[in-house]
């Protein structure tokens, strides 16, 4: 799994290059993201044993809900290629833990998370040594990468682990703060669809939904 995330970084910084070489505007960032679990209710499962059929429910975790979950932040890695002066082409990579917790549970789950999308502004874009701000927003398609662990509050004792990866879709709507030429500040919350409900330790039917809220510096090559 490691040299699989090594690749797709690789190809990423390929394609950079080779877009460099068309003389495209290319912008790259570092910043900071807050990894938050949202909450999704109960989760109804129906279970099998021999000829009986029955309802379960399980619970959901969520971020930012006990002593055993923290406010968490990533590392976000960004790219924007220019395509006109309202449109980009975008890569991103994050890696951070994400926790959470309900009731008598709590995970900790280490997240490597890798998107390609398109993005859109509301106005022009353009180069200007005056501070300019560019709403948009974002749509992306990617991986997740995760391995998780989830815990009883009551003795800390481990009861589920799950690692695998996943695809995942992301809608942005944020911000870009333009300084000047060269250096613009970025901002946005972005919700992430994972299409598997196993990010958070212990696998259940359906999706997971979480919140990377991102803010970021970006440099113009």
């Amino acid at each position: 799994m490691f040299s699989t995330r090594i690749l797709l970084i690789s190809l990423m910084m390929i394609s950079i290059s080779s877009s460099a070489q068309n003389k495209r505007a290319i912008k790259i960032g570092v910043g900071a993201s807050h990894l938050f679990d949202l909450y999704e209710g109960p989760l109804e499962k129906n279970v099998t044993i021999g000829n009986v059929n029955y309802n379960k429910t399980d619970i959901d975790l969520k971020g930012l809900n006990g002593d055993y979950s923290n406010f968490d932040l990533g590392l976000t890695v960004l790219i924007e290629l220019n395509i006109n002066q309202n449109t980009s082409l975008t890569s991103s990579y994050t890696k951070g833990t994400m926790t959470s917790q309900f009731d008598n549970q709590y995970a900790f789950s280490d997240l490597d998370i890798l998107n390609v999308g398109y993005r859109r502004y509301f106005n022009r874009y353009s180069d200007s040594s005056r501070a300019r701000l560019f709403p948009f927003v974002d749509l992306s398609a990617g991986l997740t990468f995760y391995t998780a662990e989830r815990h009883f509050v009551k003795d800390q004792s481990l009861f589920s682990r799950t690692e695998s990866s996943i695809i995942n879709t992301s809608i942005s709507a944020g911000c870009l703060i333009s300084l000047n030429r060269k250096i613009s500040i970025i901002a946005a919350p972005n919700f992430i669809i994972n299409y598997s409900d196993a990010i958070d330790g212990y696998e259940n039917q359906g999706v997971d939904i979480m919140l990377s809220s991102t803010i970021a510096l970006h440099y113009k090559l």
